[in-house]
């Protein structure tokens, strides 16, 4: 297929609407030739055209692919924003994954609202990137490889050539008599990718000469699939959700088959931020604490996150190890109260109901974290009744229990952070009352 900008043109009609739109650009072949492609596009574009240059710093003619691109837009009056990136690898951590995760990272950071980014993967990275996956073992998300439009930051990414092999590319590149340059590192077999490239492709080629296309296709079927695969873990989720927004029913998952179940699983753990579990964690997550003994305290955690089960419901939060202060965290006059690290911030404001105000502004006030033997009057009981029951009645499952804080006005307990005011601290009808809100961390 030959590419031209009216072929471009048309598949940059089909994108979000966009006030502003970014070109990530290397100083490869590839970059450079959607550059020109849009330069050439640009009174025709309905949005502002810049570009975005990484500096990765690894290989000692960075400074010259800077330049490079700084010449390129200069002579096609496009703005060109460069980042520089200082990389620091972990023991064991491939330079290659570090280098695409820490670019990703910088380009998303630079996004403005409802951007959109392009980028000038091809037909042939596509097929590079299904190998890929499949190598690894990867499931329907890593299947349907690169998608040619996806959410990204505070917009989108989109990538309009993926439907275009290398050679068109080249061939664009020649018949422009465009300048591009070359990063000595592709030719590294050291290198996943490379190896692909360089390797296996060709002798692929010599037995199937479309494989490129054909596993290009096979990505995007797989990418419908996902779609679909998806749309049916939303709707087990909107089913399963608990009245907290990070707990499943397990009555509704205990419904579900082995492979919807781990499918919502994985939507669900997904969409909390957290990284996805491997295979063999996922497969705890359904035996021990899906369906597993009612009397056992499951417990799977993997890269800073863990799920529990309780009273019929999964959870899952950041795996933290807080260190609950013994002593008394004095409130001294004011609206907040930050709290250790792990356990959010108390927000005081005015309310109809909660504790009285005149009393709130006369007392010491003080927060605290269960010793065991405190006792509280719930609103609308006769009688002080033990904490640990009334944790229990609210359903708050026990790893919870002894970070809640708890309000003590002149060394009594008042209230329990986001449950209840005890009788004997609570407003009166028709007199000034105070709420303590607790604004718990997100999870990142």
């Amino acid at each position: 297929m030959k590419l031209t900008a009216e072929q471009l043109l048309e598949i940059l009609g089909q994108l979000p609407q966009a006030s502003r739109c970014q070109l990530a650009l290397s100083g490869g072949l590839d970059s450079c030739v959607l550059l020109h492609l849009l330069a050439e596009l640009r009174p025709e574009l309905p949005y502002e055209l810049r570009a975005i240059h990484v500096h990765h710093g690894l290989q000692p003619d960075a400074d010259s692919w800077q330049a490079h691109c700084e010449q390129l837009c200069k002579e096609y009056r496009i703005p060109l924003q460069t980042v520089r990136l200082e990389l620091t690898l972990n023991s064991g951590d491939s330079l290659e994954a570090a280098a695409r995760e820490a670019r990703y990272q910088a380009l998303a950071a630079n996004m403005g609202e409802g951007d959109l980014l392009l980028t000038a993967q091809h037909q042939d990275d596509q097929a590079e990137t299904l190998l890929l996956q499949l190598l690894r073992g990867s499931g329907p998300a890593g299947l349907a490889a690169m998608p040619a439009l996806a959410e990204f930051g505070r917009g989108w990414l989109a990538r309009p050539l993926l439907a275009l092999s290398r050679e068109a590319l080249e061939a664009y590149a020649q018949q422009h008599r465009l300048e591009w340059r070359e990063d000595p590192s592709n030719r590294d077999l050291r290198f996943d990718r490379n190896f692909i490239r360089h390797q296996v492709m060709p002798l692929l080629r010599s037995r199937w000469p479309a494989a490129a296309t054909t596993l290009s296709r096979a990505a995007r079927f797989s990418g419908e699939l996902l779609m679909l695969v998806r749309e049916e873990a939303e709707e087990d989720l909107a089913k399963a959700r608990g009245d907290e927004t990070d707990t499943l029913l397990l009555p509704v998952l205990k419904r579900l088959n082995s492979v919807r179940l781990r499918n919502l699983l994985r939507h669900w753990i997904g969409a909390a931020g957290a990284p996805l579990p491997s295979s063999k964690r996922l497969a705890r997550i359904e035996q021990e604490a899906v369906n597993g003994r009612v009397d056992a305290v499951p417990l799977i955690r993997w890269s800073g996150w863990e799920v529990r089960r309780y009273r019929d419901r999964l959870f899952l939060n950041p795996a933290q190890v807080i260190d609950i202060p013994v002593q008394p965290l004095s409130w001294p006059e004011g609206k907040e109260l930050k709290l250790p690290d792990g356990l959010g911030r108390l927000i005081l404001r005015s309310g109809d109901e909660g504790i009285s105000a005149k009393r709130w502004h006369q007392a010491k006030v003080e927060v605290r974290f269960r010793q065991g033997g405190e006792r509280c009057q719930p609103p609308g009981q006769n009688h002080h009744r033990p904490l640990k029951k009334l944790l229990q009645e609210w359903g708050v499952p026990p790893w919870e229990r002894e970070q809640l804080p708890l309000v003590y006005m002149d060394g009594e307990l008042a209230a329990v952070a986001g449950r209840c005011v005890c009788q004997p601290f609570q407003a009166r009808s028709g007199e000034d009352a105070v709420v303590v809100e607790w604004v718990k961390p997100r999870h990142s």
